[in-house]
């Protein structure tokens, strides 16, 4: 399917792999459209009834790749969207069928917003989460803002939101972020098994079941979707970003203005 993002039907089960290990499994622009299509091809199969999400190496995913994502932001020519493909942040189309997500050490930004949108979360023990995107002068532009308080509450995600602070297993259990904490090692296996006994069920009750609960826990949060890009593109034009790329350049601690 590509070289990033292999698929894989196993049974009732999709089981899509993000494999950039050499890079902690961060996320380019061609590894975001591969995890596209690999969604729109389990939608739109009909024998498949659930999804494992999962990735290679000891990271889950570090997020966005800045490097290869800055000039595609910069030109506002980024896009989760498109013909075959489901947008995997599920902020505009959304995979209709339930998705189980494997997750283990660096789960940041990007890559949280990618777990956000999952239905189920396994965790490794080893797993470290972060959504720190302001200390870096934007915002979460794939949901994070808006999904993480409404799982955990306004105060409690602020706290990790607006500090930058990463965060371990045990708080995203307490938190309810995941479902379950695992041995390193035993988070796919774990969410292989609950993925499993979800395709067991009847598939158009289990997508039923999904598109009305969805409707009701973030319904209105799909008014304010349309404005994340938007409010992503001017933060970075702004004079604090520019100062925070150049006091990395420079090796140096960055001084924001406010402008």
């Amino acid at each position: 399917m590509s070289a990033t993002v292999h698929y894989e039907r196993r049974g009732k089960l999709a089981l899509i792999q993000l494999d950039r290990p050499d890079t902690s499994n961060a996320i380019d622009p061609p590894t975001l459209q591969a995890l596209g299509a690999a969604y729109h091809r389990a939608d739109k199969h009909d024998a498949i009834v659930a999804v494992v999400l999962h990735a290679a190496g000891p990271d889950f995913s570090v997020g966005l790749d800045p490097k290869s994502f800055l000039p595609t932001l910069q030109n506002r020519t980024f896009s989760t969207d498109g013909p075959g493909q489901i947008n995997p942040f599920g902020t505009t189309t959304r995979l209709s069928k339930p998705l189980v997500i494997a997750v283990q050490g660096n789960v940041g930004a990007m890559a949280h917003e990618l777990m956000l949108a999952a239905d189920i979360r396994i965790a490794a023990s080893d797993a470290r989460f972060s959504q720190s995107e302001p200390s870096r002068g934007t915002t979460p532009a794939a949901g994070g803002g808006i999904r993480m308080p409404l799982e955990v509450g306004w105060a409690n995600a602020m706290r990790w939101i607006l500090t930058g602070e990463t965060w371990d297993a045990e708080e995203a259990l307490r938190l309810g972020l995941v479902q379950e904490v695992v041995a390193p090692g035993n988070q796919l296996p774990r969410a292989i098994a609950l993925a499993d006994k979800i395709a067991a069920n009847p598939p158009l009750a289990l997508r039923e079941t999904l598109k009305l609960g969805r409707r009701a826990w973030e319904g209105h949060a799909h008014q304010v979707y349309a404005d994340l890009l938007p409010a992503l593109y001017q933060l970075l034009a702004t004079e604090d970003f520019a100062e925070r790329l150049t006091a990395l350049r420079e090796g140096r601690t960055p001084v924001y203005t406010g402008r």
